[in-house]
């Protein structure tokens, strides 16, 4: 494959510098806005992956967060508050207080005094029952937040933000440079995937990667401490590994991902695929084939019960296996393998065909004045890919190795989240759509790459001939009944 001559890795610096400003400014837009609106900083799905994180850190670890501007509790109660003595004594210790929570039995407090804090603290537990104080940034309001681990996901992410928390700062323009840095990273590995996959063509490459960043769920999810791009992130290198077929890698990187969400597994599906050809490739046979898809597996399954173990150690250690084990990998398939949130006061979920056409989208935020930030990819260039990718599959596969393998992985990712949803797991959302955005830009690339018009009559008579062996096979059918 050529090098980059010098211009090339200007417009991908200039493409990827651009990306990471984009993202900062987002997330320095979300901060801001939750701060002018007295919110408490958290942007959708953000209160369960921080406030856990937080969780993590302090009562797994014993890491105390970093603290931005000031010092904070947030203080849990389990008795009757005295609203009207606690503000007295905040009065007196020069200390500030949001009363303004209403499904978590606390309150918080703040003060740029450690001192006059603790000597606050102390005050309120003579006057309060006091069961726990978590420090650091406010908060989330829900039940029981304290205490939750976020165990029906695996840990990685929650390390990630809890060591940002921890190194950084304990605060909500902090919480997301890991995605900001995932983000980026995703957009140099598509470019990396698509310029091996068509063999060193540096344009198409460039393009993947620019369009993928100005892409506005990568944008999103890139600006927000959520853990999909994470997922994402891990595909596209599995997806970059196999193109060079180094498969035990890839393998490696898919079971990687999976330690910030299960989904990340689907990537397993077009890569055994790949894999099991390439050992079949010289004498296919069906029997062989099967056998090492079985292998790969197998293979894949322990790996992946490895992996989610070492990681998870400290979650031991402090739960208890049997009651880790319950909760983070049986308990955790049952949540994910069933709908979660029906009816009303839910979020909108949708089916994942439904993100190729920007259908029921999941919304992130809300503006003043009703804008909102909705999960959503730049959903004509998506329906592109995958309309195209199966009106090209009966003409393509033969003599279009690039075609062939994006769409591998392009109709691979949607079998396993099909799957999901036959199997019961109807509550999805948009923004798992992230998984997807490096293969649809890829494979854009990839069709946009090797069309000619030529093909459109080989793709013609490819169907005709797959629609009238379709129709002998159903034939054949009906006179065996």
């Amino acid at each position: 494959m050529p090098r980059l001559r010098l211009y090339e890795l200007a417009l991908l610096a200039v493409i990827l510098a651009l990306s990471a400003a984009q993202f900062y400014y987002w997330d320095a837009r979300f901060t801001d806005n939750e701060l002018a609106v007295g919110g408490k900083g958290y942007v959708s799905d953000e209160v369960w992956y921080v406030a856990s994180a937080r969780n993590i850190m302090l009562k797994v670890f014993h890491l105390s967060p970093r603290e931005v501007g000031g010092y904070g509790y947030t203080i849990i109660y389990n008795s009757t508050l005295d609203r009207a003595r606690v503000e007295s004594l905040a009065k007196e210790y020069g200390v500030t207080l949001r009363l303004d929570y209403s499904k978590l039995n606390g309150f918080y407090a703040h003060s740029t005094n450690l001192t006059a804090l603790n000597e606050f603290l102390d005050a309120v537990k003579r006057v309060v029952g006091v069961g726990d104080v978590i420090p650091g940034w406010m908060m989330p309001d829900a039940s029981g937040i304290n205490t939750y681990l976020n165990l029906e996901h695996p840990p990685l992410g929650k390390y990630v933000i809890g060591l940002t928390m921890v190194l950084v700062g304990d605060y909500p323009l902090y919480w997301r440079l890991g995605n900001m840095v995932a983000g980026v990273l995703l957009i140099f590995l598509t470019f990396l995937a698509t310029r091996r996959l068509l063999q060193g063509n540096t344009v198409a490459g460039l393009a993947a990667a620019a369009l993928l960043s100005v892409d506005p769920l990568v944008r999103s999810l890139s600006s927000i401490a959520l853990l999909d791009v994470y997922v994402s992130l891990f595909t596209a290198l599995s997806f970059y590994l196999a193109l060079g077929k180094r498969y035990g890698l890839a393998l490696l990187a898919a079971v990687i991902g999976a330690l910030f969400k299960f989904n990340a597994l689907f990537a397993l599906i077009p890569l055994s695929l790949l894999y099991a050809r390439e050992r079949v490739e010289k004498r296919f046979n069906l029997l062989d084939f099967t056998a090492t898809l079985l292998g790969f597996y197998i293979v894949s399954g322990l790996a992946f019960l490895a992996a989610q173990i070492l990681a998870s150690l400290p979650l031991i250690s402090y739960l208890g296996f049997t009651n880790w084990f319950k909760q983070s990998i049986t308990g955790a398939i049952a949540w994910h393998t069933q709908v979660k949130c029906s009816g009303n006061g839910c979020p909108v979920s949708s089916a994942p065909w439904d993100w190729f056409a920007g259908v029921n989208p999941f919304t992130l935020y809300y503006f003043p004045g009703g804008a909102a930030v909705v999960a959503v990819g730049f959903w004509p260039v998506w329906s592109f890919a995958l309309v195209s990718t199966l009106a090209l599959l009966p003409g393509y596969l033969k003599g279009k190795t690039a075609f062939a393998k994006s769409s591998c992985w392009l109709l691979g990712l949607l079998a396993g989240y099909a799957l999901l949803w036959a199997v019961g797991g109807r509550t999805q959302y948009s923004f798992y759509a992230v998984q997807f955005a490096p293969v649809v830009y890829t494979s854009t690339m990839t069709i946009l790459a090797t069309f000619k018009s030529t093909d459109v009559l080989q793709v013609l008579r490819s169907w005709r001939d797959f629609l009238a062996e379709a129709e002998r096979t159903v034939g054949r059918l009906l006179l065996l009944q």
